[in-house]
């Protein structure tokens, strides 16, 4: 099965906050998730989410951050198959490098063949 790996914060949210309880999603990202759904993809939700708060301990954001998450997807009506929780936190200055990688709004302007062709254009 394929997956789409979808970052939460600032990707899947419109905003960075300190109250995760009420911060928006971005509707064009949350459609184009259900448009690959009906696909047939996968969707896992992979955050670094309070990695630096806690200090990096997986076991505490399991139990103080995870539930937050979950009730944020479910409220907002945010597909998904999966939570990771323990992604790297690359900083404020820092990035992420990845040959499978999209920014959000080439996610939700993209279709599934101008998406491969994408990934084709840097081989």
């Amino acid at each position: 099965m394929n997956k789409i790996i979808v970052d939460l914060d600032g990707t899947l949210t419109e905003e960075d906050t300190n109250d995760y309880t009420k911060v928006k999603p971005k509707l064009k990202v949350v459609k184009k998730l259900y448009e690959f759904k009906k696909m047939g993809f996968s969707i896992v939700i992979m955050t670094a989410r309070n990695m630096r708060t806690f200090d990096g301990n997986i076991g505490k954001i399991n139990i103080h951050t995870l539930p937050v998450i979950i009730d944020w997807l479910n409220e907002n009506n945010i597909p998904y198959d999966e939570v990771i929780v323990g992604k790297p936190w690359c900083g404020n200055k820092g990035f992420y490098v990845d040959d499978r990688a999209l920014r959000p709004s080439e996610f939700a302007r993209l279709n599934l063949q101008e998406i491969n062709e994408l990934f084709d254009k840097d081989k």
